[in-house]
């Protein structure tokens, strides 16, 4: 006979992202986590390494067009400062679109 047992920690990792599993076609809940685990543990006061303001703007508009040398890499998933700035992107874009 086999006898599993369960990692009560793991299973309160697995209960905390469940809401996940409801997320949209866009992964806008997966994004909203994503931001706000990169806004709490990747501070860069000194913007060290960040692509251009022109380019997170181009990366904002039209990411398809964005390579990711253009973005530093992945820099932006590990930069609070580049996240920050395409969220303002963001919100500019949809107010734009908005009569």
């Amino acid at each position: 006979m086999i006898v599993y047992t369960v990692d009560p920690i793991r299973k309160d990792v697995v209960a905390e992202h469940q809401p996940l599993l409801n997320d949209d076609q866009n992964d806008t809940l997966l994004f909203e986590k994503l931001e706000e685990y990169v806004l709490s543990h990747y501070p860069n006061p000194e913007r060290v390494g960040c692509p251009s303001p022109e380019v997170l703007k181009r990366f904002s508009d039209t990411p398809r067009e964005v390579k990711l040398s253009d973005l530093k890499d992945l820099h932006i998933f590990k930069c609070a400062e580049c996240t920050r700035a395409l969220m303002e992107l963001r919100i500019q874009r949809e107010q734009a679109k908005t009569p």
